[in-house]
């Protein structure tokens, strides 16, 4: 094989290896696997379905595990945040994890949300 061939050769393979790796599959923007997990999990569809205007949902990464939580902003409303998996288990109360989320961030509001300070909507 001569010389220039072989560059052509190399050239292609660079070239094949620089458009695999060019993929417009971005899944850092998943949660859950899913792009709206809203609308795609049926347990937490169900669970915003039962939420008053003065809660909403968050989500976060927890030892490496996406999570959801909910608050309450009722001045009136003394409560208690669980912290659910991808399947809607259980995992604890929020309070005794939060310390440890990253990438936590606002998964839902209601429309008409009573929630009257900032918020990362």
């Amino acid at each position: 094989m001569n010389t220039g061939m072989l560059f052509r050769v190399i050239g292609c393979m660079i070239l094949v290896m620089v458009l695999y790796s060019c993929s417009s599959d971005d899944d850092s923007n998943l949660i859950c696997s899913v792009e709206d997990p809203v609308e795609e999990l049926a347990w937490l569809n169900e669970w915003v379905a039962t939420l008053s205007e003065f809660e909403y949902i968050r989500s976060a990464r927890y030892l490496g595990d996406d999570v959801f939580y909910n608050i309450n902003c009722n001045p009136l409303v003394n409560y208690v945040s669980i912290l659910y998996d991808c399947q809607g288990k259980v995992i604890g109360f929020t309070g005794d994890f939060r310390g440890q989320f990253t990438n936590d961030q606002m998964l839902w509001l209601p429309e008409n949300s009573q929630c009257s300070f900032p918020v990362d909507r």
